[in-house]
């Protein structure tokens, strides 16, 4: 009838951005996270990450990204970085465009001579039949990877008169450098880190004692 209020929406995409917009209220106006302490501060991934989510809490979006951006180059050796830096050069422009259509990547990573002829560009977040000519953020240029023809085909059935890969080489044919990076990257700081603050400090507890000479 005239004068009603509207229904309000019960749409769970609609709840489900109010829950998340809820809890980061609730995370910026509860308690303060601690700041690292400067040899905190210093400790790879873990020391910018954690400056990164104060930094969110406090409302500093700049520093959160920089510090964000921070922890994952710790985590990325440095062959990654230098050829992501390739693809910048080359204008790419990984991070200044975000959802664009499969077919217009491509066309853009051929023009920039990252694909030549006979080589394919694989999504390492499939993309579950949508349309190549859909804008979606799967068609970002740091989540495709160029790859050979038969290594790309094999790795969505058989090809050639060879089988389709099994998991192992789907995952490592599959995903980017930098998606298999990371997780190696931050293992590796972390089993590092652990052994570091488990180590006694002073002399190695592991070595041995001088023996006292004989007659002593």
């Amino acid at each position: 009838m005239p004068g009603e209020n509207p229904p309000s929406s019960s749409h769970p995409k609609s709840n489900l951005i109010n829950q998340a917009e809820d809890a980061f209220k609730n995370f910026q106006n509860g308690p303060k996270i601690p700041r690292p302490n400067l040899a905190e501060s210093f400790i790879p991934v873990v020391g910018p990450a954690w400056e990164a989510v104060g930094d969110l809490q406090d409302g500093n979006y700049g520093g959160a990204a920089f510090n964000g951006a921070m922890a994952v180059v710790d985590a990325l050796p440095v062959g990654v970085g230098i050829k992501g830096l390739r693809a910048a050069s080359k204008g790419v422009g990984i991070l200044k465009k975000g959802s664009v259509t499969a077919g217009a990547a491509a066309i853009s990573l051929r023009r920039k001579g990252l694909a030549v002829a006979g080589q394919e560009i694989h999504h390492s977040i499939p993309l579950e039949g949508l349309s190549r000519s859909a804008e979606d953020w799967r068609n970002h240029y740091a989540f495709l990877k160029v790859l050979p023809k038969e290594v790309h085909r094999r790795l969505h059935g058989s090809w050639g008169g060879k089988p389709q890969f099994g998991i192992l080489g789907q995952l490592w044919h599959g995903t980017t450098d930098w998606q298999k990076a990371v997780p190696a990257g931050v293992a590796g700081y972390a089993a590092d880190t652990w052994e570091n603050l488990n180590r006694p400090f002073g002399p190695a507890a592991n070595q041995e004692e001088t023996p006292p000479r004989q007659g002593q």
